[in-house]
């Protein structure tokens, strides 16, 4: 059966139209007024309120009617138009007749009519959009109503996400490229994280910091008690067997002091923080964490972690990569060879550990457990017993002041939710963000299952942990260290390999570069650095391309800027960076 075809049909004469116009019919359908097909759209498009950086999802555009005004309203608001066509046989009539006419239409091509295609369009367009909003230019929309919804959702989120993720540059922007200076010669004397991938054969447990982890430290404790009377010579080491026999430990940081003041042995620790905070949870923990150079456990790194830690435990680290920017400066890295292994940017410890337990098991037959990954918090708590943030509770108490923390469940921003095992819980706009992005980044995960009671619902098939934990399993092999000998102690993680090579010459390269920068903006035209062959204003953005690192972190920093206010900025942030890399180069020699 031949596929059906838009027809064009003359409109019938009215007073409010001069010369002739045309409707479309399609299936049966009117895809316009047959006697004044334009008033409408026009109408709309007159009463449309635009404000700038605004995107108008131009839904179904037919014959385009409306186009030229809506492009000139677009033009006086800083806006753009995208025409969006999601029926095949009208998407062919558009393109044709935009071809034909030279409307000069932004038509998303047919096969892009996706999730991918939409993002890739935003990461192209020649500007950063605030906002999306959506406008029907013909009755064509009916035929895929479901489609053109869950397009312009699709928009609004990929919009509102990159404005919380600039948000997040604008905070941490520069925290991330300063411990990425810090960290790249360590990450070059490292194994990347891809030594590892595929090498656990046993069942791996991710432990999260949450309420729900006190499942397993207590089953532990107890246990540990019973395991101390019947073998003091091993210490409780058979106590806690039927935990570390059955499983490979992936816990994130801040779980760490929990795991062990309960007995447990950590295998792996997902170390991604990059902030101040998070030294607390490795007080104390020097000598079971990195001393032990034949069972201490392996310390995950991002390039962006807090490098006093990474360089603490430099002996049994690898490095990986939270894409957390697209720009030049990354792929500069990239192209020396000195970006480790590219994770998804997350944005929260308990995924990115997740992500890399999937990455750590051999195959998909073996089974990824995670417990202690709640999102929600009860009222008075947030973590689980024995973390830091718990610890702090008690420590700062007194008479007055209560050990709990009240105000993270009842202060502005959090919300009750009713958790998976029957009870209240509270959490907040972010956490619950965090756990919409496990459901939809970890859905149809092979043998990837929730172990713990309480918490937010995670989309996973429960299996809980105390169900089957009490049943020994017999010892089977654990992670398997391919690149063991190419690891360093942390006094000569020097630069005796190659990759070690490349990265001190980039360092000194872009320390060369940013005191260049550094005289062409304070001294202009009688920069010694000046580049007479361009004009300065040329030189200045050719120096800073591909430093985004400069002003990635500026509230209007999405581009470069030859504004006065703007380079002045960019001036104080030079002397900044120029001081890690010194420390840097000078970490190195010691």
């Amino acid at each position: 059966m031949a596929e059906e075809k838009p027809v064009l049909i003359e409109a019938a004469p009215s007073a409010q139209t001069e010369g002739a116009t045309f409707t479309l019919q399609y299936k049966n359908r009117f895809l316009y007024s047959k006697y004044n097909p334009q008033k409408n759209i026009l109408q709309a498009i007159q009463n449309l309120k635009l404000l700038p950086g605004t995107l108008v999802l131009a839904f179904s555009p037919g014959l385009f009617y409306g186009l030229e005004e809506l492009k000139k309203k677009c033009v006086e608001a800083s806006s753009q138009v995208l025409c969006v066509e999601a029926e095949k046989a009208l998407y062919d009539f558009s393109f044709h007749l935009n071809e034909e006419k030279n409307f000069n239409a932004t038509l998303l091509p047919y096969q892009n009519n996706t999730t991918v295609g939409l993002d890739d369009f935003f990461n192209n367009a020649s500007q950063k959009f605030r906002r999306v909003i959506r406008l029907d230019l013909s009755a064509g929309v009916s035929f895929n109503e479901g489609f053109y919804k869950n397009f312009y959702e699709c928009a609004q989120n990929i919009v509102a996400a990159f404005w919380k993720n600039r948000l997040t540059l604008v905070r941490l922007g520069r925290l991330y490229s300063k411990n990425i200076f810090k960290n790249l010669l360590l990450s070059a004397a490292c194994p990347s994280f891809e030594a590892f991938e595929g090498t656990v054969e046993k069942p791996i447990l991710v432990c999260g910091a949450g309420e729900s982890l006190d499942e397993l430290t207590a089953f532990a404790r107890e246990n540990c008690q019973q395991g101390l009377a019947l073998q003091q010579a091993q210490k409780g080491a058979a106590a806690i067997a039927a935990i570390n026999k059955r499983f490979f430990i992936l816990a994130v940081d801040a779980a760490v002091p929990a795991l062990l003041a309960a007995g447990i042995w950590i295998d792996a620790i997902a170390a991604t923080e990059s902030q101040l905070a998070i030294e607390k949870a490795y007080i104390g923990l020097g000598k079971d964490c990195s001393q032990d150079q034949e069972r201490g456990p392996i310390f995950f790194f991002d390039l962006t972690s807090r490098a006093a830690i990474a360089r603490r435990y430099a002996k049994r680290s690898a490095f990986y990569f939270s894409e957390f920017d697209q720009n030049e400066f990354l792929n500069r890295l990239k192209q020396n060879g000195l970006l480790p292994k590219i994770a998804p940017p997350l944005g929260s410890i308990g995924l990115t550990a997740t992500y890399l337990a999937l990455r750590l098991r051999k195959d998909q037959s073996v089974p990824v457990y995670v417990l202690g990954l709640d999102f929600s918090f009860s009222a008075g708590r947030t973590h689980a017993k024995g973390t830091a943030q718990s610890k702090a509770l008690y420590i700062n108490s007194s008479r007055l002041r209560s050990a709990q923390n009240c105000a993270a469940a009842y202060g502005p921003g959090s919300e009750k939710i009713r958790g998976k095992d029957g009870r209240d819980f509270w959490t907040s706009k972010n956490l619950f963000g965090y756990a919409c992005l496990f459901k939809q980044y970890f859905m149809g995960s092979k043998n990837l299952y929730d172990a713990g009671k309480s918490g937010l619902d995670l989309g996973l098939e429960k299996r809980h942990l105390l169900d089957f934990l009490g049943s020994a399993a017999a010892q089977v092999p654990g992670i398997e260290q391919k690149t063991a000998k190419s690891q360093k102690s942390a006094a000569a993680f020097g630069l005796s390999n190659n990759l070690g090579k490349q990265a001190e010459d980039f360092l000194r390269g872009e320390l060369t570069a940013l005191r260049a920068l550094a005289d062409l903006l304070s001294k202009g035209e009688a920069s010694e650095a000046r580049d007479k062959t361009i004009t300065l204003d040329e030189q200045i953005l050719r120096n800073l391309s591909g430093r985004e690192y400069l002003y990635l972190h500026f509230p209007d920093g999405t581009a470069p800027s030859l504004e006065l206010n703007f380079l002045t900025r960019v001036r104080s942030q030079i002397d900044f960076f120029a001081k890690d890399i010194e420390t840097a180069l000078a970490a190195a020699q010691v």
